[in-house]
């Protein structure tokens, strides 16, 4: 497993990286999921964004072959980075990531894949995954107080479409 350790202190509020890389539609995110092995690293983020009309939008991020440095960044259920969608002149995000808190010289980086982290109040974990889920669940090794014991779960790239009548 690799690490990103801050070379230097990184103060509350800045900018650290772009979590950069090929940007899916649903349908070439789910294949490309689907055709993974278990045992391979997964880098696409699924990015929801609620919208005040109650639709939801939806950005698919694919680090695997076009992408820097922010697809080594691990997964932690207490990180210090915070994932933010910035648009710049596009509707298609730039997914930044922000130092959560101050972050000392030789610190490990980190952000909750869920995208939970400092989210609104009160926010629901996943929900239990199904037995069969389970074994495509990777264990978390954050090593944190409140480790999930599981990466976060998000089913919808391995459904299967529902058969039309």
């Amino acid at each position: 497993m690799l690490w990103l350790l801050s070379l230097e202190p990184i103060p509350r509020g800045s900018f650290v990286c772009e979590y950069a890389g090929e940007v899916l539609g649903f349908a070439e995110a789910q294949r490309r999921i689907q055709a993974q092995a278990p045992q391979e690293p997964n880098y696409i983020i699924a990015v929801r964004e609620h919208l005040h009309d109650g639709r939801v939008m939806e950005t698919f991020v694919d680090p695997t072959r076009v992408g820097n440095v922010g697809r080594f960044l691990n997964h932690s259920c207490e990180p210090n980075l915070l994932m933010v969608p910035v648009r710049v002149d596009s509707m298609v995000p730039k997914l930044a990531l922000f130092a959560a808190t101050d972050i000392p010289a030789g610190e490990e980086l980190s952000y909750d894949y869920s995208g939970r982290f400092q989210n609104v109040a009160g926010a629901s974990r996943e929900h239990e995954p199904l037995e069969e889920e389970n074994s495509l669940r990777k264990p978390c090794y954050c090593g944190s107080r409140s480790c999930a014991s599981f990466l976060p779960w998000d089913s919808s790239l391995f459904s299967t479409p529902a058969s039309s009548p």
